[in-house]
């Protein structure tokens, strides 16, 4: 019989983003590794938070939980009695987690002052206006300095070594130093004994596990999908347009809204004007300079703006432009937005998997990053493995392969009826762009993490479905159709490490948006603040990783759908 104590450094995590499902999980504070036992484990653990001990015999370890108890044991999630939990951590890197949004400056009284948000919890979807709390603190002059060297290129022995005298293990002042830094609610530093995970934002060092809360759907039952519902969203669950987009929903174009070095120079909308209006892309350029275009889905006004104005740069096309939405919040900031580009008899207000405009027909329909707020349809398979529900019909009429298909899914049928719409109002020739994410075969899943309900799109299916309508299709990842350089180096984190940033950076006049923000352009607008408060706890990581302000860019793909000119 061997009797085991929790690691002093081990913490429990769950998340509620699953409606109906809790997920549970341990992590260990200096490694940031993470651990999901099954539910007897994780009970039997929770049930020695406070100090208690387990006893473990042969028998354990044979039982069905064996290997998860020996899992813990050696990970160091349970240590023996006497055992120190430093120890073995000594000769590994310590280095400040990418993904901790907490960043120091010095003061000018020269106090290190940090600045945080709590990492023991996050919610998502927050209401309007409510941000997380900004936390300050005044460091110790040790723990500040522990900080300071934790760059990753020291050991935790070098860091002692370089600021104190004697024995790590029994230096206690040094000890408590290392406790506050690391507590769950901070989770400053971590070690690793790879030094090729430093650089990594996705890595255990560079985590820091949180309980994962929802702000509207925490303890409730989730809505369903249904038409009604999205609708309903649209028409009146978006109140303000940059909040939408700043906190709950950013987009790749709301990221990238900015000229970028990435786009080369250039913001989203200019380069997808560039990208589009070619011949290969939008056939109908080889007849005539002039196009009808109807973008359906203009979030807020900020891509039409682009396009527009790129486009009257070119000089040789000229473009008589409309926006299709739902959202009387989003049509607000359209019109504001592209007040004396775009006349008010160019706004339409119509659910796009429906929309009929009598008497108009486009050259070019651009949906750029819409289509997974679209309804979908469920099936199943019944007791003879056929297909039953609504999803069925889609299935059928479209020719879509369901070989790999698990026993109850989703298909984007509101995609599919919106491709419909848009063929009506084609004209011969005409191009239908839609941009989203998804993934070519990858059934359609729910994104829980948002306000409202949206799936990712099966694009095998949407382009199955737009073959069968008549339409000639291309699909390209977004990366390839407007070459994305994502090489280029940008500042790692997400909202809330622009808000810890701006907290600092608010005091010297300047505050940086929500967007996309170049390592270049960091520096370019920063780097006399940087250097006034040595601030740090700010990274960056090129843009292929994707732990930067909004979605990551290799999920996107791009349907070109052209309709033959000779039907």
């Amino acid at each position: 019989m061997l009797t085991y104590s929790l690691n002093p450094y081990i913490s429990f995590v769950e998340s509620r983003l699953f409606p109906e499902f809790l997920q549970q999980a341990i992590f260990h504070r200096l490694t940031g590794e993470i651990v999901e036992p099954g539910e007897r484990v994780y009970s039997r653990l929770f049930a020695m938070k406070s100090g208690g001990q387990i006893s473990l015999s042969e028998d354990d370890f044979n039982s069905a939980d064996g290997m998860q108890l020996q899992q813990l044991i050696q990970k160091q999630f349970l240590i023996p009695k006497g055992y120190d939990p430093l120890a073995p951590l000594l000769e590994q890197y310590v280095a400040r987690p990418i993904q901790n949004p907490a960043v120091a400056y010095r003061s000018k009284t020269r106090e290190w002052i940090l600045v945080r948000t709590s990492m023991e919890h996050t919610v998502y979807s927050r209401r309007r206006d409510e941000l997380p709390e900004i936390i300050e603190e005044k460091l110790s002059p040790l723990a500040a300095d522990i900080l300071l060297l934790a760059d990753g290129a020291r050991t935790l022995q070098q860091i002692f070594s370089a600021l104190r005298d004697g024995n790590i293990l029994t230096d206690s002042e040094f000890r408590t130093a290392i406790d506050f830094l690391t507590t769950q609610e901070r989770q400053l530093i971590k070690c690793t004994a790879r030094l090729e995970d430093l650089d990594h934002p996705f890595t255990y060092v560079n985590i820091v596990p949180r309980n994962l809360y929802h702000a509207e759907r925490k303890d409730q039952p989730h809505p369903d999908s249904s038409n009604e519902t999205i609708i309903d969203f649209h028409l009146h669950g978006i109140e303000d347009a940059s909040w939408e987009f700043d906190q709950i929903e950013p987009t790749v174009n709301h990221s990238f809204r900015f000229p970028h070095e990435a786009l080369g120079g250039l913001d989203y909308g200019s380069r997808f004007c560039l990208t589009t209006l070619r011949p290969e892309v939008v056939p109908l350029l080889n007849r005539s300079p002039r196009l009808d275009v109807l973008e359906v889905g203009g979030g807020t006004g900020s891509f039409a703006r682009a396009f527009l104005q790129q486009a009257a740069r070119l000089n040789w096309t000229s473009l008589n432009y409309h926006i299709l939405d739902l959202s009387p919040a989003l049509m607000d900031s359209q019109r504001k937005v592209l007040s004396g580009l775009l006349p008010e008899s160019r706004h339409f207000q119509q659910d796009a998997t429906e929309f009929d405009l009598p008497g108009h027909s486009f050259d070019l329909i651009i949906s750029n990053e819409v289509i997974a707020d679209f309804p979908v349809a469920s099936l199943q398979r019944n007791k003879d493995r056929e297909w039953q529900g609504e999803g069925a019909y889609y299935l059928d009429k479209y020719n879509l392969s369901a070989k790999d298909a698990p026993d109850s899914f989703v298909v984007n049928s509101g995609a599919f009826r919106f491709i419909e719409r848009a063929w009506k109002h084609l004209r011969p020739g005409g191009t239908l762009l839609v941009t989203e994410y998804g993934a070519e075969q990858r059934y359609a899943a729910r994104s829980y993490n948002l306000n409202h309900d949206e799936f990712t799109i099966h694009f095998g299916h949407l382009a199955a479905c737009a073959a069968k309508i008549g339409f000639q299709c291309r699909l390209l990842t977004l990366k390839k159709f407007l070459g994305f350089d994502d090489e280029v180096l940008v500042l790692n984190g997400r909202e809330e490490h622009l808000l810890c940033l701006n907290h600092v950076f608010k005091n010297y006049g300047h505050v940086l948006p929500y967007a996309v923000i170049s390592k270049s352009d960091f520096e370019h607008r920063c780097q006399s603040i940087v250097e006034e408060t040595g601030l740090i706890g700010y990274s960056f990581s090129p843009l292929r990783t994707g732990y930067h302000f909004g979605p990551n860019i290799r999920d996107f793909f791009v349907l070109i759908m052209n309709k033959p000119q000779i039907l």
